[in-house]
């Protein structure tokens, strides 16, 4: 792997109080990597109807949700908190189904889930329900 080329600058002006040497700055360029900003989806209501199976994704660490219609990728556990309340209570009753060996990994998602609908965090809460109020 090619490492970027830096430049050296003295400041003639300013000096070490210690060693009284000129002070050096190391000028990097710019990386080329992109920043990754995520950006949280707003699901329609009642998108989970038709709901066949969710599924834990070992390889991209998501969760996958398969309906009728079509099949939702997850990339984020705090996604979840953008269904709303009928659709987070169908994920809340079904068991996502994932290998043993990563049973650890698809347990978080369902534990989210289930913070969700213990606390109200969905994103229509129904104030009657005890639910955060606007």
């Amino acid at each position: 792997m090619k490492t970027a080329e830096s430049t050296i600058r003295r400041n003639p002006g300013v000096r070490d109080p210690h060693t009284k040497r000129t002070v050096k700055c190391v000028i990097w360029p710019p990386t080329d990597k992109e920043k990754i900003i995520p950006i949280t989806c707003k699901f329609t209501e009642r998108i989970l109807k038709n709901f066949h199976f969710w599924a834990y994704d070992p390889k991209m660490a998501k969760a996958v949700i398969v309906t009728q219609e079509q099949s939702i990728r997850i990339p984020d556990m705090l996604d979840l908190m953008s269904f709303h309340v009928e659709d987070i209570l169908i994920l809340n009753l079904h068991q996502i189904h994932t290998n043993d060996r990563y049973e650890e990994g698809a347990k978080s998602w369902t534990g989210v889930v289930g913070n969700i609908v213990r606390n109200c965090l969905f994103a229509d809460p129904d104030p009657a329900q005890g639910g955060p109020q606007n």
